[in-house]
C-alpha cells in the first residue's frame, strides 16, 4: 500500500499524521506525490510513520 492509502485507510488527515509522527505535512505531502522517493526515507522518519499509522511492517510504506 502507498503511504496515501494507509493514511486515509486510517481516516487521517496529513496534518493529523504530522502532528503524530513529528514528520512535517510539506514531507508527508511529498511522499505521496512522488516529489520525494519513499526509498531514500531516512529509517528514524520511515519508523515515526509507521508507528502512527499502526503499520508493523514498514515495507507496507511504499508498495
Amino acid at each position: 500500500m502507498t503511504l496515501k492509502e494507509l493514511r486515509e485507510g486510517a481516516n487521517m488527515s496529513q496534518t493529523r499524521l504530522a502532528e503524530l509522527s513529528g514528520v512535517p505535512q510539506q514531507v508527508i505531502s511529498a511522499y505521496e506525490r512522488g516529489a520525494k522517493d519513499w526509498r531514500n526515507m531516512p529509517l528514524e522518519r520511515a519508523i515515526a510513520l509507521a508507528d502512527a499509522l499502526g503499520v508493523t511492517d514498514l515495507r507496507q510504506l511504499g508498495l
